[in-house]
């Protein structure tokens, strides 16, 4: 055939709509795939190494880091695991607290999957703001689910993003009674949402691609799992989490940065889709009664049916909260004493992601000694690649290459894989023979970096770790250490830092002024403020932003979904050329010359707004 004579060879510089980077190779011969490499390249993180020689306490605040989508999953794997090892026992309040914390992780990343990085592939759309043009309810729905996990977060965590709440024998703080029953009313008027988008993603076009595959999970004899369970799988598998390593083996393969992870030799999935496969009876019966209607029937084999099983754990998670704000028992303290002890303790989780697995071994003193850690991204890696085989030979391999490139990203981001999780994605190129992917803040409280949604005023860092883009994240603590809020009143003015775009719309809900700080590279000398207007803010795509969503699409996305329309500034931090490896220029440095500069141009700039807007309307 025609086809066959042809060589075709496609890459994509960055997948989009995922966090991370990497690249695809397919050699196509005769119409079948001989050789398929998903790459991984991005450099490993070491967090592993990082934490060696840390006290136990630090633990919770960095591995926070490895993620600013999930978060929550880093720092109760490690949590657990720790107080295994200190055999420390936290009670009833503590679990239950932690559980409703996830609850809010679960929220808020499943709703960011769903809305902003798969939906777009089932209706047809390259991005989240081309689909608000045809979908502005289906994305509003959304982003104030996700909004609901950021507030759970928040209310426990002490912010939203990175939260800094929880420690090894159980919390800083308890929240307030009266914040947890608010919390409560609108976790119940939530529910109808949850079972519209339910009923909404088993409507999208989802392929029918049924496969073969092993999924594995936690497992708890009384509720579906979170924070608890053994480790269990479809294949007979049913073992202590402290046996992982027995079944579980990671190794390395040429072509990626990446460690493959085998169960028993063969590839697995973790996520969503395997939970309720093995844990359908655990869910509530109107969760249940919601899948029955849908049409999508569980167990299934059919990967893309992960994003109704995401939709099944957003409602899951409300009931989940409501149950437990319900039942909450009494609490003395927010956490008990814990003695440090030598030991080795385990902790296994589910992520929203999936299965994330941690080992930590310590000293006399509480130090790491050694730690390991294990996240869904990496285990889903042999099972990725051999779906995206399969898929797209029952594709077929003869459509065109912006076909096929299609469809094997709409593969990968069914996974929704982190890759910068991954810490150890596509350019795609096929080629067809002719012949044949810390900055650590207060609580909630006065001058904190989190003052809540409701705040008319936002004050948002935008950054990154890495190097020099943490300007504004440092920037934004900076204002809080000035306790800058505090100057305009109660409930005025927040702060918060964003690890990514992507996760902007929910952060934002019904802000009136919305003011960014960010890094700004360039011609722009060191330590230099320059205020830019929202036309200043390109709107263009931005395949190396994470989530390929940049702050320019991120702001169009929040004005076209908003019965308003906010003012946008944004004032940008000079760090040169951002090239400068080795030298002595620091975040904290440049903040520090910049600093008394930025509170005084953000106060004008907010007592403008104010006298404009005196009940901040």
């Amino acid at each position: 055939m025609r086809t066959n004579q042809r060589e075709l060879r496609i890459n994509v510089p960055v997948l989009a709509r995922v966090e991370g980077e990497g690249a695809l190779t397919l050699h196509i011969r005769e119409q079948a795939i001989e050789h398929l490499d998903l790459r991984i390249f991005e450099p490993p993180r070491l967090f592993e190494k990082l934490l060696e020689g840390r006290s136990y306490d630090q633990v919770p605040d960095m591995v926070a880091r490895i993620c600013g989508i999930c978060p929550v999953a880093y720092q109760m794997s490690a949590i657990h695991a720790l107080e295994q090892a200190f055999a420390v026992v936290p009670g009833p309040w503590v679990r239950a607290m932690r559980r409703l914390f996830y609850c809010g992780e679960w929220l808020q990343s499943h709703s960011l999957h769903i809305h902003l990085l798969a939906a777009p592939d089932f209706l047809g759309f390259d991005s989240a703001p081309a689909m608000a043009t045809k979908y502005p309810g289906e994305l509003r729905r959304g982003l104030r689910l996700q909004a609901l996990g950021n507030e759970i977060m928040r209310l426990i965590g002490g912010r939203s993003v990175h939260p800094v709440g929880a420690c090894v024998g159980g919390f800083h703080h308890q929240p307030d009674a009266a914040a947890l029953r608010a919390l409560r009313e609108r976790l119940s008027a939530a529910l109808e949402d949850a079972g519209e988008l339910v009923r909404w993603s088993a409507t999208l076009d989802l392929p029918d691609d049924d496969q073969v595959f092993c999924s594995v999970a936690l497992r708890h004899a009384d509720e579906y799992p979170m924070n608890e369970g053994r480790i269990v799988s479809s294949g007979g598998l049913d073992i202590d989490i402290a046996d992982y390593e027995v079944h579980f083996q990671e190794h390395h393969v040429s072509h990626s940065t990446a460690l493959h992870s085998l169960l028993d030799g063969e590839p697995y999935l973790v996520g969503p889709l395997a939970r309720v496969n093995l844990n359908l009876e655990r869910l509530p019966g109107a969760v249940q009664e919601v899948l029955q209607e849908s049409g999508i029937r569980f167990p299934s084999n059919n990967m893309f049916h992960s994003i109704v099983a995401r939709a099944a754990e957003i409602y899951y998670a409300l009931l989940e909260a409501m149950r437990l704000i319900d039942t909450l028992p009494g609490a003395a303290q927010a956490a008990v004493t814990v003695q440090p002890r030598a030991g080795t303790g385990f902790g296994c989780t589910e992520a929203p992601r999936g299965l994330l697995w941690h080992r930590y071994e310590t000293d006399a003193a509480g130090r790491i000694v050694a730690a390991r850690i294990v996240p869904p991204t990496s285990q889903n890696q042999v099972r990725i690649e051999e779906d995206i085989r399969l898929s797209l030979q029952r594709f077929g391999l003869q459509h065109s290459e912006d076909e096929l490139r299609t469809r094997a990203e709409t593969v990968i981001r069914n996974y929704d894989p982190c890759i910068s999780c991954a810490t150890h994605f596509l350019k795609l190129k096929v080629e067809r023979d002719p012949h044949s992917t810390t900055c650590p803040l207060p609580a909630t409280g006065e001058g904190s970096a989190d003052a809540g949604t409701s705040a008319p005023v936002r004050i948002i860092g935008i950054g990154s770790a890495n190097s020099l883009d943490q300007v504004g994240w440092k920037a934004v603590e900076a204002l809080v250490a000035q306790r800058f809020p505090a100057r305009f009143g109660s409930g005025l003015v927040a702060l918060e830092i964003c690890p990514a775009p992507a996760v902007l719309p929910a952060l934002l809900a019904d802000a009136r002024l919305l003011v960014f700080v960010d890094a700004l590279a360039g011609e722009h000398g060191i330590g230099t403020l320059s205020r830019l207007d929202t036309d200043d803010i390109a709107v263009v795509p931005d395949r190396h932003s994470s989530h390929s969503m940049g702050l320019g699409e991120a702001v169009a996305l929040c004005k076209s979904l908003a019965g308003f329309s906010p003012r946008i500034v944004c004032y940008g931090i000079g760090i040169g050329s951002y090239t400068v490896v080795g030298s002595e220029i620091t975040p904290e440095g440049i903040v520090a010359a910049v600093s008394q500069e930025l509170a005084n141009a953000l106060e004008l700039e907010i007592g403008a707004f104010l006298a404009d807007n005196p009940d901040g309307d």
